[in-house]
This record gives C-alpha cells, structure tokens and sequence, in this order.
C-alpha cells in the first residue's frame, strides 16, 4: 500500500522551528525594534534593557536608509537574545493599535466619568490602582472638572486635564 502523506506532514521528532518560521520571529523582532525607534526616550527607558535603549538612540540619529535597517536590524537581534516580553508589553501599553492601550484608556476614561459623576467607590479603586497619586490634586482636578462641566463653558480643559493626570500614571 502506498502512502499519500506529503513529506511535510511527517514527524520526525523534530520539535526546532522550521526555518521560515525562524524568519517570521526575527521580522517580528525587527518590527518591535522600528516601532522602539518611534517612541519617546521617557517610554524607552522604562524596559530593563541597556543595551536595546542606547542602540535605539543610536539609531535616531541614523539618516540614510541602509545603515539605518541595519541598526533596526541590530535592535531586533538584540531584543531576540533577550526575554522580549518587557518590550512586547511597552509597545501594546503604547501603541495606540494595540488593544491593551485601548483598555487602558477606556479604565482611565470611565475613572474621569465616574469622578465627575461623584461615585463614592471610585477614589477608593483609584488610590488602590495608584498608590503614589497625589489625592489632594486629584480631589482638586476633580472639584474644577465638575464646575467646568455645570457652568457648560463650552471648552473641557479641566476635563482634559483630569484625563492627563490620570494617564501620566501605572496602574494595574
């Protein structure tokens, strides 16, 4: 009897990853690294990994197209020789695509809501999901936000400013 079984199909016990499934995690990498590159330096310096924030910075300063593929080059090898997890997760809380961001600013933009609406239970969740804010400042952003929103003035910037507030802090 003879066996139809495309070679590909067969387990030979073989558990490395195919060579193009090696070139996709390395573009994958690489594309971390270019998005690295746009970032600003206050982002940047928050993943554990000297090396990766001073290539990145070395290539912002790289013009010309080749070099500069090549340093973003550099930079994905660099993040595939480490744990690319710290920079996986600074993308998807900064990258505005990534649906992490978008949970991130939805919690902080039902926070604002529910501190203008006056819920009682919200500066507690608050205080627990950032310990090191500031309360009286909170507590005053908030006072003007909901004058701002009864005198109707037609332009939210203490709004705006309670949402900013909230947004240059971690939570969890």
């Amino acid at each position: 009897m003879e066996d139809n079984t495309p070679e590909d199909d067969l387990d030979f016990g073989d558990d490395r990853p195919s060579k193009s499934q090696k070139k996709r995690d390395m573009q994958s990498m690489r594309d971390m690294g270019a998005r690295l590159v746009e970032f600003p330096d206050e982002h940047l310096l928050t993943i554990p990994y000297p090396d990766i924030i001073s290539a990145v910075q070395a290539c912002r300063k790289i013009t010309k197209g080749n070099a500069r593929k090549r340093q973003i080059q550099y930079i994905g090898k660099l993040i595939s020789k480490l744990d690319p997890e710290p920079v996986r997760q600074l993308i998807d809380r900064f990258d505005a695509s990534s649906q992490a961001h978008v949970l991130h600013f939805h919690k902080l933009e039902q926070w604002r809501e529910r501190l203008i609406s006056e819920d009682p239970d919200v500066m507690s969740e608050i205080i627990t999901g950032i310990p090191d804010i500031d309360r009286q400042h909170l507590r005053q952003l908030v006072r003007h936000a909901i004058q701002e929103r009864e005198q109707d003035t037609g332009s939210p910037v203490h709004f705006r400013k309670l949402f900013q507030y909230l947004k240059s802090f971690e939570f969890n």
